[in-house]
């Protein structure tokens, strides 16, 4: 096992955010590749603290990272559960369970069943009107 206890080796914050976004489907952009490259803690690349104490002007460097990483985050999330992006991601997944997303073919496998449970429902309300008519 790697240091970090998963395996592997240590991974940066940056490298950790691209690979999630990645996993997730969305790019990295610029501004969040570039806004995350210093932790907001003031910790030095190697995750340790500076020594000794902090000068104003660090600490309103340090203000001003997290307040940039907080914008783009707010960003990012904003943009997340916008109505038409999540109605455009609900869409493209939906579209690639009857579409191969390497060929761009139909997949008949998975859409012959679903043609057919609707026909199969019109069928029943059919039947079911004209029983309906029958009575009366």
């Amino acid at each position: 096992m790697g240091e970090n206890g998963h395996g592997g080796a240590e991974r940066s914050p940056a490298d950790l955010e691209k690979a999630g976004r990645a996993a997730l489907g969305r790019p990295v952009t610029a501004q969040a590749e570039h806004s995350r490259i210093e932790p907001a803690n003031g910790s030095g690349a190697n995750g340790a603290a500076p020594a000794g104490p902090r000068s104003p002007q660090q600490i309103e460097a340090e203000i001003e990272r997290a307040r940039a990483n907080l914008a783009v985050t707010l960003d990012e999330l904003v943009d997340r559960v916008k109505p038409a992006n999540v109605a455009k991601r609900t869409a493209d997944q939906i579209r690639a369970q009857f579409v191969d997303p390497d060929t761009g073919a139909p997949r008949m496998d998975r859409i012959a069943p679903v043609v057919g449970g609707v026909a199969g429902v019109l069928a029943l309300v059919i039947v079911v009107k004209r029983r309906g008519k029958r009575k009366k």
